[in-house]
């Protein structure tokens, strides 16, 4: 259960990379409050409650940012979460409006990175995996990914380095098609347990193609599909077929 535990914990990592990807550029390190003050609470949304109160003048440090909100430190070392809006008219060193952009299409078509989760159907199995990727040109990318298999007998772990091409990166929906390699290990589960066989563990070579879909902020959609060869030490390799989508995150 070793490999399960890997993928585990590499799933943890890139779902909360996934769901907490946050970022403050267009705005300064450190502004000036205009307004006469600003709301800071213990949270990244209105469900959490206002603790303190920092006033126009004040010079706030800005930490991260997640969607709309913005984790500040004020000058006292308070930190806390204050909404985009009330930052509108915060000020720079030279008392110039900061102007807050949100993350856009062209951050998408000019990303260098990306992580996500995808779901979906493995030669008749359920497939949940993770994946972390880093742009090398404009239409070549890598891609790390670990995923589960759950079947009625089986429970396998998969891994895969893959090599993506977009031939066009500009386009909202962006085909792309991949060459991978990788490894499969199969842990038999107690349904079989008078196989004595053991577990299988078989590298694979494979080639796939999917879309990436732009749809709002830093997200999109993926859809994939993969052709692998399992290559067995008897000779016998076998052909899997593999169907998932997902959510990921561009950086």
């Amino acid at each position: 259960m070793s490999s399960l535990r890997l993928f585990l914990a590499f799933f943890v990592i890139c779902s909360c990379l996934l769901f907490n990807q946050a970022r403050a550029e267009g705005i300064a390190a450190a502004t000036k409050i205009a307004d006469p003050y600003i709301d800071v609470r213990t949270g990244p949304g209105r469900g959490y409650p206002i603790f303190y109160v920092s006033e126009r003048g004040d010079w706030i440090e800005i930490i991260i940012r997640k969607t709309d909100w913005f984790k500040i430190k004020t000058p006292r070392g308070v930190e806390g979460w204050v909404h985009k809006r009330q930052l509108i008219r915060t000020l720079n060193s030279q008392d110039d409006v900061v102007e807050l952009k949100d993350p856009s299409f062209d951050d998408f078509s000019s990303r260098i990175g990306e992580v996500g989760v995808m779901a979906g159907d493995y030669a008749g199995g359920t497939i949940v995996s993770a994946f972390v990727g880093k742009s090398l040109t404009e239409n070549l990318s890598l891609e790390l990914e670990a995923g589960t298999v759950i079947g009625d007998e089986f429970t396998s772990t998969v891994y895969s380095l893959s090599v993506l091409n977009q031939p066009f990166p500009l386009w909202k929906v962006s085909p792309y098609a991949l060459l991978a390699v990788g490894e499969l290990t199969v842990e038999k589960k107690d349904t079989a347990i008078n196989d004595d066989s053991g577990d299988e563990k078989d590298k694979l070579v494979g080639v796939g193609g999917g879309v990436k879909i732009h749809f709002s902020r830093q997200f999109m959609l993926r859809v994939e599909y993969r052709n692998s060869v399992r290559l067995t030490d008897n000779e016998s390799n076998r052909e899997i077929e593999e169907w998932k989508a997902g959510l990921a995150v561009f950086f």
